[in-house]
C-alpha cells in the first residue's frame, strides 16, 4: 500500500483486510471479485451482477465497489462507473476520512483508477506516458496496467 496524496493509498486485496474495520478509512474496491468486491458485497454468485441500479457499482456507507474486471479491450470499462468511484474518492476525503482505492493485486485497476484521481484533480498535468512514468517513479512503483484499463485511461486523459 502506498499513498498517493494526502490521505489518499492505493494497494490490494491484502490491505483491504488489514483495513476494512477501521472506521477512520473508507474503501474503493476496484474490483468484481475477491474481498469487498462487487460480488461479495452484493452477494451474489452469478457470473453476471444482478440487474439494477447497483450493477455496476454499489456503496454501502464507507464502502463502494466497482464491477471492473481486468480485461484487454477498453470497451468494458464503463466511464459513469469510474466517475461514480472518482467521486466517491472526493467525496469520503472532503469528510476527512483515510481513503483506501484497491483491487485484487493492487497492480492495475485500482491503481489506474488512482492516477486518474490524480488528473482529475490538476495533480498531474502532464502527458500520460510522462505521467505514469512519474506516477511509477515517485508514488506507486507496483503499477503494470491491464492493457483494457491502461487503453481507457489514455483515451479519456
Amino acid at each position: 500500500m502506498e499513498e498517493i496524496y494526502d490521505k489518499l493509498y492505493v494497494g490490494a486485496d491484502a490491505d483491504y483486510d488489514k483495513l476494512k474495520d477501521n472506521k477512520r478509512w473508507s474503501f474503493l474496491r476496484c474490483c468484481k471479485y475477491g474481498p469487498g468486491g462487487h460480488q461479495q458485497t452484493l452477494g451474489y454468485h452469478t457470473l453476471a451482477a444482478p440487474e439494477g441500479d447497483n450493477k455496476l457499482v454499489v456503496k454501502r456507507g464507507h464502502h463502494m465497489a466497482l464491477n471492473l474486471l481486468d480485461l484487454d479491450d477498453p470497451n468494458f470499462v464503463d466511464p459513469g462507473m469510474i466517475q461514480s468511484g472518482l467521486d466517491f474518492v472526493n467525496k469520503e476525503l472532503k469528510q476527512g476520512q483515510k481513503v483506501l482505492i484497491s483491487c485484487n493485486q493492487g497492480r492495475s485497476r485500482g491503481p489506474t483508477v488512482g492516477l486518474l484521481w490524480l488528473r482529475q484533480t490538476g495533480n498531474m498535468p502532464h502527458a500520460f506516458l510522462l505521467s505514469v512514468r512519474i506516477y511509477r517513479e515517485l508514488f506507486y512503483p507496483y503499477y503494470e496496467p491491464g492493457q483494457g484499463i491502461e487503453q481507457f485511461a489514455r483515451e479519456r486523459w
